[in-house]
């Protein structure tokens, strides 16, 4: 699950239909005397005409295989988006002054950050738009780039992780566009008007099926509010059943798939200084069902926490942990009802990277002081201190593995330790000494010998001035002690760290 940014995204409506003017000197007609109707295009180009928001030209022609400007596309855009062109920031482009005629479309989608200009400053309104550029727009658009895109596409011209992988790769995944063959998208190459007919037409069936629910700033009584989903991951698609759209004053919550999951809407007041005061939380469940191959959402305010999760591998602990004994600090058992105890699944883990033998998991419901014991059928056993806190709507998990003392055999320091000193203001010197250091010819210990929590350095020296610095900390967690260290050489005790 991924958290979404403040202020991300562009100001967008739904799609409307009401007539526009697509070009200067055109005129409507109903049949054209350029354009093949038993083509998908010409479909297209039909259906946009009869409902005004494109035209063709006075000489009867609609001219199908012309090039459209970037102007014309901005127009074409503001006009769908409903922006408003009159009341806009000056876009501050070379070749766009206010009594061009393409001026309140530019800068309305410039304003929205739907557009950008050329490098060298111009917009570059009665060039020819390429195709890469008009991917760009469309899903600035729509606010495609929220989609989880990670497939191969059939392009051989469209690098992945590139630019262009992500505003094509959308509009495939959408069938919005298709490549100029099979396997070339023709980056550079300049859209045409029967190429735009089917955009524009495929981006009104898209909108037309997008389930979506607007939450307002003004409804909370903010200015601003920022979305943060949580737990809307489909593991077993690798994608997100719910997309976040924002916009200017609002979000938009978009469903894409079955799933149940939940996001918080934190809201703030917006002074004219541009200073932020925060207001509040609210959490909302999300449910997106499949009735009838049409999606359907729900969202509804809640006050319940997202659970917190331990994770027990046998990599680390060494048992196969299938049995549980979950008890609170003061030793009560806890009822079932407030966690969950299953094996884990490794979904989204890359090969190498899966630790060896069983996994499970541990998933706690409520917050408080938990000591955990896992056990295999041969009688072996760990424990662990869990602390289980409530920050906002999400419980967030602490955990000491226990372990009272440590031993570090004489094989992993790399020879036999002579003598040590504790190096100042650990937790081996102060007046309450809480660890104590032994040594031996077969390794060193330190023991917890004292109440609290507490960092150690200890310089560990051998013959012939050898040395090895064995740095560690000790903790507890409900009650549970646990010690961890590491060895460090001389050298990498010198070595700057950055």
């Amino acid at each position: 699950m991924k958290k979404q940014k403040l202020f991300q995204g562009a100001l967008i409506t739904a799609l409307m239909t009401s007539a526009i003017v697509v070009v200067p000197n055109v005129q409507a007609a109903e049949r054209f005397t350029d354009v093949d109707y038993t083509k998908e295009y010409g479909v297209a180009v039909q259906s946009l005409v009869e409902r005004g928001i494109i035209s063709g030209y006075s000489d009867g022609t609609f001219k199908p295989f012309a090039d459209v400007t970037r102007g014309q596309v901005a127009k074409i855009l503001a006009g769908l988006l409903k922006l408003d062109t009159k009341k806009v920031e000056d876009p501050k482009f070379t070749d766009v002054l206010p009594n061009d005629e393409y001026y309140g479309a530019i800068a309305a989608l410039q304003n929205a950050n739907i557009v950008s200009g050329l490098a060298d400053g111009s917009f570059g309104a009665n060039r020819a738009i390429t195709r890469e550029q008009m991917a760009s727009m469309l899903t600035a658009a729509y606010n495609l780039y929220e989609y989880e895109y990670d497939k191969a596409l059939p392009f051989k011209d469209i690098v992945k992780y590139s630019n262009a992988y992500y505003t094509v790769g959308p509009l495939y995944e959408n069938n919005i566009t298709k490549g100029v063959t099979a396997d070339t998208f023709g980056l550079k190459e300049t859209v045409k008007r029967s190429q735009l007919a089917l955009f524009i037409q495929r981006i009104e069936n898209l909108e037309k099926n997008r389930v979506m629910q607007s939450f307002k700033a003004k409804d909370f009584g903010a200015d601003v509010i920022e979305v943060i989903a949580a737990n809307n991951w489909i593991a077993e698609t690798e994608q997100e059943f719910f997309n976040v759209r924002f916009q200017k004053d609002s979000v938009d919550i978009e469903a894409l798939q079955e799933g149940t999951g939940s996001f918080v809407v934190a809201s703030y007041k917006v002074d004219g200084k541009e200073n932020y005061e925060y207001i509040g939380l609210n959490k909302y469940r999300v449910t997106v069902t499949n009735v009838d191959g049409k999606l359907q959402m729900v969202c509804e305010e809640t006050d319940e926490l997202t659970p917190g999760t331990v994770l027990f591998f046998e990599e680390d602990h060494g048992i196969n942990a299938k049995n549980l004994k979950l008890e609170t600090k003061d030793g009560h058992t806890v009822s079932p009802k407030a966690y969950a105890y299953k094996p884990y699944r490794f979904d989204g883990w890359e090969g190498e990277s899966i630790p060896k033998g069983t996994a499970y998991e541990l998933t706690l419901l409520e917050a408080g002081e938990y000591v955990a014991t896992f056990s295999d059928d041969a009688g072996k056993s760990v424990r662990v201190g869990i602390h289980a806190a409530v920050d906002g709507y999400d419980i967030y998990l602490s955990e000491a593995t226990e372990r009272k003392e440590l031993f570090v055999p004489t094989k992993e320091i790399g020879f036999e330790v002579q003598s040590y000193k504790v190096e100042q203001y650990t937790g081996a010197l102060i007046d309450d000494k809480i660890v104590d250091v032994e040594f031996s010819k077969d390794g060193v210990t330190v023991k917890r010998i004292g109440a609290g929590n507490a960092v150690f350095s200890v310089r560990l020296m051998g013959e012939n001035g050898k040395k090895m610095y064995l740095h560690g900390s000790v903790y507890s967690v409900s009650g549970v002690t646990a010690m961890y260290y590491e060895l460090s050489t001389q050298k990498e005790m010198e070595e700057p760290s950055y």
